[in-house]
C-alpha cells in the first residue's frame, strides 16, 4: 500500500495561501481552493505518478498545476510527499533549494 504524506511545510504553505485568499478575493474563493487541493491529494494518493517529473529540483521531484499554485511533491518507492504549494510565479530552484 502507498503511504501519502504532508509536510509541514506544505502545509503551511497552504494555510498561508488560504488566509491570504479569505483576506483579499473572499471566504469563497479561499473555500474552493481549499477543496481543490485536497481533490488533488486524494488524487495524488491513487495515481502518484500524473505529476511532470523535475530532476533539476531534486531526485524524484515531481509538479503538478492547481492554478495558479503549483504542489510539488517527491515520489520515492512507494511513498509520496507533498514538499510544498507555491504561487507558479515564484523562482522554483531557490525556494528548493532551501531547505523545501
Amino acid at each position: 500500500m502507498s503511504r501519502f504524506y504532508i509536510s509541514p511545510r506544505a502545509q503551511s504553505d497552504l494555510s498561508s495561501i488560504l488566509e491570504y485568499l479569505a483576506r483579499e478575493a473572499g471566504i469563497w474563493v479561499a473555500r474552493d481552493y481549499r477543496e481543490q487541493i485536497r481533490s488533488f491529494y486524494q488524487l495524488l494518493r491513487d495515481h502518484p505518478e500524473i505529476g511532470a517529473p523535475r530532476p533539476a529540483l531534486g531526485r524524484d521531484i515531481r509538479i503538478i498545476v492547481v492554478r495558479p499554485y503549483l504542489v510539488i511533491y517527491q515520489r520515492s518507492g512507494n511513498t509520496t510527499t507533498v514538499l510544498r504549494v507555491l504561487h507558479g510565479r515564484r523562482k522554483l530552484a531557490g525556494v528548493m533549494l532551501k531547505g523545501a
